[in-house]
């Protein structure tokens, strides 16, 4: 949009610069209002109008009565459609520096130090609201992010990009690693990702440095968080949706690998319809099968487990309960979590970085709260224990709950910025433990009672492991509860069955370190680049498998 804009004020021929998006609209009088104002006023270079806002269908309905006469609601920048201003030299913030929703951030403010900025108090224009809005396809607020912008705009290099005031993503400096071009490999496959890549997406690039050429068909992101190219790392060949089986047919992939949460069920389906018994497929599913219920694609879901080739399952409770469903052959299925980050994430750890304060003990959260109530935060704070948090996304959606945070544990709740995967190891590596997901299992051993909590391994805790942080989680026995099962096996977390039960675990320090060390021992089992042979030996085993014939 920067770009565009400079474009056209270096070609505008006159003093005054005004804008009308094509989704907006002047009412008759609304340009000599804006030219009557900046010429009424001594040294006036920015006047603004009142806007009627809406998506009515009829732009002059006077039923329409949400109006603003400067700032709208719940932003924080005047909109193009209210302005006028004098032309200068000055440009407008570009995608090459910075995607940002604030055109203050982008261009308003450079006029504060030129002269004044005019109100005219007049509803003059109608600002529309609609499902592309750049601000909306930008702002997590609005559930969107980086993903959302980026297959909007087909956005195919890293870019800058800020998704709130406490988060910004720089793709440049975080994929600096990912870009080179690597060798084809003797026994190179040609592999077909097709859905969504989720968190911690530049793992793929594992399989490029392994020799495997890559393609990617895309399902549109839901959210911000499901990640879909043209990816800003590696390359991936991107397939259009538009002609996507005459495509596969001339690329002719030798496996197709389809991933990872419940918005790509749908085209996952739709592909293995098309191509059952043509091309190997493989499923690798990561939400919960909950979601797909609610959303109207179990169905969907349950076609992909039984048909496809080869099945993914994040951990051996999963594969258990799906296997209460649908039949599983012993030789067709791989256990592998789904968001396993990349190796050069998990790195040495510096051992000053490690609190030995023994007076003082810091917990931290990264991503939503959890299961931390109130009653845990006052009495944690009462024993000196702090509770740092990094929500990854929606910091604004959350700030009314971290203002009630606040208030109960003023010296002991510290709100930070997001912290981007480059900088886990110096970020979170001086903390004492890591908050998991906090919540009371009800399954009483049943599998088929299990809920998506008890099913589920949160994706922070690769973060946690990566920084080498013990994790804490309650004691939920005897229920079955997958990320209780995996932290008992390793010894890499604090297991409390009460609040008085943690403060006693996290203040002894000398566990704490022991319980450091199997983190850092066991980290391997927590980035992707560990399970590349074991995937691309089953992508084989499933390959094979086809051609011989014995698939379903």
């Amino acid at each position: 949009m920067g770009y565009s804009l400079n474009i056209g004020i270096d070609n505008a021929k006159f003093g005054l610069i005004s804008y009308l998006p094509a989704d907006d609209y002047y009412f008759p009088e609304h340009l000599m209002s804006l030219y009557n104002a900046i010429n009424s006023f001594d040294n006036a270079v920015f006047v603004f109008s009142g806007i009627k806002i809406g998506n009515s269908d009829i732009f002059l309905n006077e039923y329409e009565k949400i109006v603003s006469y400067g700032i709208a609601e719940n932003y924080a920048y005047l909109q193009l459609v209210q302005v006028m201003h004098i032309k200068t030299n000055e440009k407008w913030v570009e995608r090459d520096d910075i995607v940002t929703s604030d055109y203050y951030e982008m261009y308003w403010h450079k006029f504060l130090d030129k002269g004044n900025i005019i109100p005219c108090n007049e509803i003059t224009a109608a600002w529309t609201l609609h499902p592309y809005q750049r601000s909306k396809l930008i702002s997590e607020k609005l559930a969107s992010g980086i993903n959302k912008y980026r297959n909007y705009y087909k956005t195919n290099v890293p870019i800058k990009f800020k998704a709130s005031n406490q988060k910004i993503i720089d793709e440049k400096k975080i994929y600096s690693s990912f870009h080179q071009e690597q060798k084809i490999s003797k026994n190179s496959l040609k592999i077909l990702l097709v859905g969504e890549l989720a968190y911690n997406p530049e793992r793929i690039y594992a399989l490029e440095e392994a020799g495997h050429t890559l393609y990617g068909l895309w399902s549109t992101p839901t959210f911000g968080f499901n990640t879909i190219g043209p990816l800003p790392f590696g390359h991936v060949k991107d397939i259009p949706y538009e002609n996507w089986y005459e495509t596969i047919s001339e690329i002719k992939p030798d496996i197709i690998y389809a991933l990872l949460n419940f918005t790509a069920v749908p085209l996952a389906f739709e592909v293995l319809k098309k191509i059952k018994g043509k091309i190997p497929f493989v499923w690798h599913f990561k939400e919960g099968a909950s979601i797909s219920l609610r959303q109207g694609s179990w169905n969907q879901l349950m076609y992909l487990y039984t048909f496809a080739d080869g099945r993914i399952f994040i951990n051996k409770t999963v594969k258990e309960w799906y296997e209460r469903f649908i039949p599983i052959d012993k030789e067709s299925y791989l256990i592998m979590d789904g968001d396993l980050p990349k190796k050069e994430y998990f790195g040495p750890i510096d051992a000053n970085f490690w609190n030995d304060n023994p007076d003082e003990i810091h917990t931290f959260v990264a991503g939503r709260i959890i299961g931390i109530d109130d009653a845990t935060i006052k009495k944690l704070a009462e024993n000196n224990i702090h509770i740092h948090l990094y929500l990854e996304s929606n910091h604004e959606n959350g700030e009314t709950y971290l203002n009630k945070m606040r208030v109960l544990a003023p010296n002991h709740i510290h709100i930070h910025p997001h912290c981007p995967p480059d900088k886990w190891i110096n970020e979170f590596s001086k903390y004492d433990a890591g908050w998991l997901h906090i919540f009371n299992s009800i399954n009483n051993g049943d599998i088929l009672q299990c809920s998506w909590d008890d099913l589920n391994i949160p994706a922070r805790i690769n973060t946690y492991q990566a920084a080498g942080v013990p994790v804490i989680l309650k004691d939920n026995k005897p229920n079955i509860v997958s990320t209780q099962i995996m932290v008992e096996e390793l010894n890499i977390g604090i297991i409390y069955k009460d609040i008085n039960d943690l403060v006693l675990k996290l203040k002894d320090k000398g566990k704490l370190k022991c319980l450091k060390n199997n983190v850092m021992n066991s980290c391997h089992l927590f980035y992707f680049d560990n399970y590349v042979p074991s995937l691309t030996s089953f992508f084989f085993r499933i390959i094979n498998k086809f051609r011989n014939g014995k698939v379903a």
